[in-house]
This record gives structure tokens, C-alpha cells and sequence, in this order.
């Protein structure tokens, strides 16, 4: 594991945050309402990994439950001015606890050839599969 130090931020500044994570482990594209809508790109953080350095009262939150489920899965978290979302959190057991899934967009310290670098995984979460990617990867 090579945990990078990475530095985050929101379109206008307000929100920042810094956060260990492994991009050894790679990224996550997700085909879920949510993360289509979003185009979401992520990477993990643990608890303890993530801290929120400024703006936490420029942020608002977002949750849904998907059908079926009897709970939201992930609080996502976005900021108030410019409306770019910066991560979602959740709780999970098989995740180690809480987690923070960090848009790698955000990221202002890591380059592109890092990302590139990065093992990408997409996840048929529209259903319910983590262990396999959709049939169509072209619009994630």
C-alpha cells in the first residue's frame, strides 16, 4: 500500500480537504442514477484518513435510498456555492467502518498521468453487482 497525501477543493475555493489515499488501489466509475447524473470518478478514503479543512458550512448534503434498499447507502456531500460534489460518506462493515469516496476531480495536487496511471474499475451498481462492470462502459 503507498498511501499519496492528496489536497482537494471545490469550482470557487470554499471547500478544501486533504486525505491519504492508495491509487495504487485504483478508481471507481459507477453506473448507479446517482453517479450517471454526476458522471462520478472516485477513490476511496478511510475515517481516519480524510479531514475536512475549510468550508463546512458552505456545504449541504444529499441522500437517497435506492428501490429495494431499506436505507441511503451514501451521504453525498457538495458545496453550497459553486455545486461541485466533493465526496460521499458512508458506514459499511465490509469498507472497514466509515468511508469518505472522494471525487478524484476534486483532487488539485494529483496529475493527469497519475489518474491515468491508476487501475480503473467500473461497478453495475444499477444492479446491485460490485463484482463486475455494466455492459456499456461508454458514458461513464
Amino acid at each position: 500500500m503507498s498511501l499519496k497525501h492528496v489536497l482537494g477543493s471545490c469550482h470557487c475555493g470554499a471547500v478544501r480537504y486533504e486525505a491519504d489515499v492508495d491509487l495504487s488501489k485504483g478508481t471507481i466509475r459507477c453506473n448507479c442514477s446517482i453517479c450517471t447524473k454526476a458522471r462520478a470518478w472516485f477513490t476511496f478514503a478511510g475515517g481516519e484518513q480524510f479531514h475536512l479543512l475549510a468550508g463546512e458550512s458552505n456545504m449541504s448534503s444529499y441522500q437517497w435510498t435506492p428501490p429495494g434498499r431499506p436505507s441511503p447507502g451514501l451521504t453525498y456531500r457538495f458545496c453550497k456555492t459553486c455545486g461541485v460534489r466533493i465526496y460521499g460518506t458512508g458506514d459499511a462493515e465490509f469498507m472497514g467502518g466509515r468511508f469518505y469516496a472522494l471525487a478524484v476531480a476534486t483532487f488539485d495536487n494529483v496529475s493527469i498521468d497519475e489518474l491515468a496511471a491508476a487501475p480503473l474499475r467500473f461497478i453495475d451498481n444499477r444492479h446491485d453487482r460490485f463484482d463486475r462492470a455494466p455492459e456499456d462502459t461508454r458514458l461513464m
